[in-house]
């Protein structure tokens, strides 16, 4: 397990990547458009587990000005063989993963956020910290999501692809955006909109946009330290009580209290036990 970052000047930018010879689960914590050799884009948020096979080909570009930054898990053979034994729905018969990304439900992303906040400690338990990776594995895996099931395939790419523009309007979007403005900028009907989006990303539109924000604010709890109510006007909420509640719904815990390092190892375990 460990940290990528790719700088907005680094010339894997302009060239095809390689995963390396072992699969990858990733997760991402800024938006990066990511497409596989012969698959669709896709806009990889914080609100996807990203999937990478063994010798996967793959480009990147540039949606946000940090570049690419994202936590990863590299997963031997044995290991997949493994998970799939028990129940994981993004692993086939082969032992490969089925999807190029899924969604990062909210006990999934806070439980890589703990974890490598926990490896980063001056002194992490090993026997905790793959345990819980192996915890962590199954979660992103277990469930394959409901855009996999079969669908012809002018139906598929349509509905991927107005998801994906949709995403792409939500990253970016200020906070008061309507539906009815959301699906008159894609040239869809607001109805058809929220139900393929949902099918597609496992979200609602205001849940995706929601849970973007509250994991950007978990990610930046760090260097608002002490100061709870600029992040929260930052990040679109009305105030600090808002952006605590909002936080303590999606995480079970209050900003200040994930924000401290002395409970890191604590709300690791409780978050792993589930």
């Amino acid at each position: 397990m460990g940290e990528f970052r790719c700088p907005p000047d680094d010339t894997a930018w302009r060239q095809t990547n390689l995963i390396g010879d072992r699969p990858h689960v990733v997760f991402p914590r800024i938006p990066v458009l990511i497409q596989h050799v012969d698959d669709a884009p896709v806009l990889a948020t914080p609100n996807e587990t990203m999937l990478y096979n063994a010798d996967q080909r793959y480009v990147r570009e540039l949606r946000n000005q940090a570049g690419d930054n994202c936590v990863y898990i590299e997963l031997h053979h044995e290991s997949l063989a493994l998970l799939a034994e028990e129940g994981a729905g993004l692993i086939d018969s082969s032992y490969r993963l089925v999807a190029s990304h899924a969604p990062a439900d909210h006990r999934t992303y806070l439980l890589q956020h703990l974890l490598i906040r926990h490896l980063k400690a001056p002194d992490p338990d090993p026997l905790l910290a793959e345990e819980t990776a192996a915890t962590l594995d199954l979660s992103a895996l277990r469930d394959r999501p409901a855009s996999a099931r079969r669908r012809r395939g002018s139906t598929k790419a349509a509905h991927t692809a107005l998801a994906e523009a949709a995403k792409t309007e939500l990253a970016s979007a200020p906070a008061r955006l309507t539906l009815s403005e959301l699906a008159r900028r894609l040239h869809s009907s607001a109805f058809h909109l929220a139900r393929v989006f949902r099918v597609e990303t496992g979200f609602s539109l205001h849940g995706f946009r929601q849970t973007l924000r509250l994991r950007a604010g978990l990610e930046r709890l760090s260097s608002h330290a002490g100061d709870l109510s600029t992040l929260a006007l930052e990040l679109g909420f009305s105030s600090h009580s808002h952006f605590s509640e909002r936080f303590r719904n999606e995480f079970g815990v209050s900003p200040s209290e994930l924000g401290d390092e002395r409970h890191v190892r604590a709300l690791l375990e409780a978050t792993a036990r589930g």
